[in-house]
């Protein structure tokens, strides 16, 4: 019996380009579902982590081009001094950025399906007041709405690491990401009994959303 090929995808690094809406979290440290990886030790607020759940849509143009919906907690490593994190459930709806997220990276993306409310067909979507929901297997799992209270924009360039657990250990992989930021509310809603269920009912301590974003991975 002959073995399937392995899904193909580029090398690093990997040059995207879309838009982003980033809420950051307080959660429990006995309610998270992903631990730092090691070589790394959580960033706490007392017996709360800092988290983060970014949906994103890379559009065509770049590397890749595809919709993401992830959760990730705020780490510390030795010798990285710029913000870090450890991504925890994380969903895509294209085959090859997951292979090449988990190969690459350590990153341990699955497939979901991205549907938005808007007239501009399934996406995110970060119009003002449009729905986004993402699903797996056909159940539901989060819908996102977001609406701005100010037009104000500031150019961000931030420089970010994943850590992440690997076979011979941690993998490092640093980003940077540019773009436009505006500060807005964020509603989410999460599924009582799905993946991203310990965040059901929990309000984010900001969000924000990030346009004419540039992010290259593994650089």
């Amino acid at each position: 019996m002959s073995t399937p090929a392995a899904t193909p995808f580029p090398r690093a690094p990997w040059s995207l380009q879309g838009s982003a809406l980033i809420s950051v979290w307080r959660v429990p440290l006995d309610a998270l579902p992903v631990a730092a990886a090691n070589g790394a030790r959580l960033v706490s607020l007392g017996r709360q982590a800092l988290c983060a759940t970014v949906w994103a849509r890379y559009e065509p143009g770049g590397t890749l081009a595809y919709n993401e919906l992830l959760f990730a907690v705020a780490v510390q490593s030795s010798g990285i001094v710029a913000p870090a994190c450890t991504v925890g459930p994380i969903w895509v709806d294209d085959e090859a950025a997951a292979a090449g997220g988990r190969t690459l990276w350590g990153i341990p993306k699955r497939m979901g399906v991205f549907q938005a409310g808007s007239s501009d067909g399934p996406s995110p979507g970060f119009a003002d007041g449009a729905t986004a929901s993402m699903t797996v297997d056909g159940r539901r799992v989060a819908t996102l709405q977001y609406q701005p209270p100010s037009r104000l924009q500031v150019p961000v360039r931030l420089p970010i690491w994943t850590v992440q657990d690997g076979d011979s250990g941690p993998i490092r992989t640093r980003c940077m990401l540019r773009g436009r930021m505006s500060r807005g509310a964020a509603r989410w809603f999460f599924e009582p009994d799905g993946p991203l269920s310990f965040l059901a009912g929990r309000e984010p301590l900001a969000s924000a959303r990030l346009e004419s974003l540039s992010a290259r991975f593994g650089v």
